[in-house]
């Protein structure tokens, strides 16, 4: 089908983008600046910081302080700009690909809870870019940036859920894609549990997420070569 191509394609487009954006993170010149005294995880440690104490140690040592607020502004602001647009477009072109269109069971599901996570997702990183403006009397934002993360998290995994149901139908039954989108949900149950293991909820959509684009690039690619055109063929109009 013509319409699952174009979806095949769009989730390589948008997943290409979010891999792209993805690495432009560490790229950043005040990524860069902060040098030793930045490192990944301290991303999710002040999303999830839930008390001031917590907050505070994510830009420790006392002379890191300065750059790490400046990275972690960076990191956010390109976070609002390009990177919560890039991987919503991808959950919903996914859902669309795998499902087969809007009006499938599930499709529409998974669509609004991507959705749900694209506000959450606002909320929580807006949040934390006003916190970084007064660190230590913010401390009444917490709740609401963490609060945010947690229903963001919580949202993607039950997407990536959404869409091992959809890949376990009949007509598309695709099992160990199956399988590796109900990572999100033990990495969230995980970290729900000890929030010191918080990055297994990013492995997990970085496991689960990229063999959707290799699907999709799989299908793209097989069914390009496999067209009338590229097969020397003439197409004629159908009837039906």
């Amino acid at each position: 089908m013509n319409s699952h191509r174009i979806w095949a394609g769009l989730t390589v487009l948008t997943g290409l983008a979010t891999v792209a954006i993805t690495a432009a993170f560490q790229m950043l010149p005040q990524v860069a600046a902060a040098g030793a005294c930045w490192a990944p995880g301290k991303v999710v440690d002040f999303e999830l910081a839930r008390t001031l104490e917590q907050s505070l140690k994510v830009f420790t040592p006392e002379a890191c302080r300065v750059p790490i607020v400046t990275a972690m502004d960076a990191v956010n602001h390109l976070d609002v700009k390009a990177y919560i647009p890039a991987y919503t477009a991808f959950a919903v072109c996914a859902a669309m690909f795998l499902g087969g269109g809007l009006r499938k069971p599930l499709v529409l599901p998974a669509i609004g809870v991507a959705l749900l996570a694209l506000a959450a997702d606002y909320v929580e990183t807006f949040t934390l870019l006003q916190i970084t403006c007064d660190l230590e009397g913010s401390a009444h934002l917490l709740l609401r940036a963490s609060d945010g993360a947690w229903v963001k998290f919580a949202a993607l995994a039950l997407h990536a859920f959404l869409l091992a149901r959809i890949c376990m139908a009949p007509e598309t039954r695709r099992p160990i894609l199956a399988m590796l989108l109900l990572l999100p949900m033990v990495g969230t149950a995980f970290a729900a549990i000890d929030n010191s293991r918080a990055a297994l909820m990013t492995y997990a959509l970085v496991l689960s997420w990229t063999p959707v684009l290799l699907v999709a690039a799989r299908d793209l690619v097989r069914r390009s070569f496999s067209s009338p055109v590229n097969r020397g063929e003439t197409s004629h109009p159908s009837v039906e």
